[in-house]
């Protein structure tokens, strides 16, 4: 599933290890954010989402999984480290499912995970599912969404809640429960296509001081240069057009290479988002006005 020297892990809102975890905060502050929020299954979170219409988010598929678990061991760096590997895995009960947002919560009435999702877990595409909820909330503006197929190279800002820490210290990450927002660059458009649309957006994480770092696209990092999963995971990625944000893509993942991790840390890793773009007609559909 995920080839030599590869985890995939759902960890982390890591930033540079030269710039305050406060301007990261800041940002996440800004109003046109307002619209990211969390999902909690019942009292515990489960991942991020995005407000696009007064009674529906949209966040990532595998975030909607409710899963058993068994222990297992993985050997990282020659040591042995137990790991939990989910087992018996299922769509949550949408009575279980509430989603809060800029401290108002709302119970979620259906829940729509992608059917091409279902189909192939392991493979992650069209990690995206839309959230009906019981009621709208109140004074916060909806995302828009992003239509256009010009996503490559333009700048970005992804939004979500989750751990954090220095990319170059990995035992600095620790649970912040915080919205936590950074920058980066789309990098690479890939996946399989749906609507016509290839269903991947990817940026790496760069370090200014290690070109080695840098898997794809500019080498240059972003003043907030940073990459997200975990608690991220189904946040926003929003781009600026104009006057105007749009939502881009919702949170999937990051593919660790654990090789590189050992090297320099969280530099030099790559994250993945669901293009929003291609799924504009799957929403469309889902949302009853």
């Amino acid at each position: 599933m995920y080839g030599v020297g590869l985890i995939w892990l759902f960890l982390f809102g890591i930033i540079r290890n030269d710039v305050r975890k406060g301007e990261y905060l800041a940002l996440a502050r800004q109003p046109q954010f307002d619209c990211v929020g969390q999902v909690y299954s019942d009292t515990a979170a489960a991942g991020s989402c995005v407000l696009i219409h007064e009674r529906y988010v949209l966040t990532a598929a595998h975030v909607l999984i409710t899963s058993d678990v068994r222990l297992d061991t993985i050997v990282m760096n020659g040591q042995t480290m137990i790991s939990h590997v989910p087992i018996n895995e299922r769509v949550a009960d949408v009575a279980s499912i509430y989603i809060h947002i800029d401290g108002q919560q709302v119970q979620a009435k259906a829940i729509a995970l992608h059917p091409e999702f279902l189909k192939n877990k392991e493979e992650g595409p069209c990690d995206i599912a839309l959230v009906e909820l019981e009621k709208p909330f109140s004074n916060i503006a909806p995302a828009k969404a992003y239509t256009f197929a010009d996503e490559m190279d333009s700048n970005v800002v992804g939004v979500g809640f989750g751990a954090s820490g220095k990319a170059g210290v990995p035992d600095s990450i620790f649970t912040l429960s915080k919205k936590i927002a950074g920058e980066n660059v789309i990098d690479k458009i890939s996946g399989p296509e749906f609507e016509g649309r290839k269903t991947m957006l990817s940026c790496d994480f760069d370090d200014e001081s290690r070109k080695e770092c840098n898997k794809m696209g500019s080498p240059t990092p972003r003043p907030l240069e940073y990459i997200c999963g975990g608690g991220d995971s189904g946040g926003g990625l929003f781009r600026q057009v104009g006057e105007d944000w749009f939502l881009v893509g919702i949170c999937s993942g990051a593919p660790i290479n654990i090789n590189q991790l050992m090297k320099t840390g969280y530099y030099g890793q790559v994250m993945e988002w669901t293009r929003v773009s291609a799924f504009t007609q799957w929403i469309n559909t889902g949302i009853k006005n």
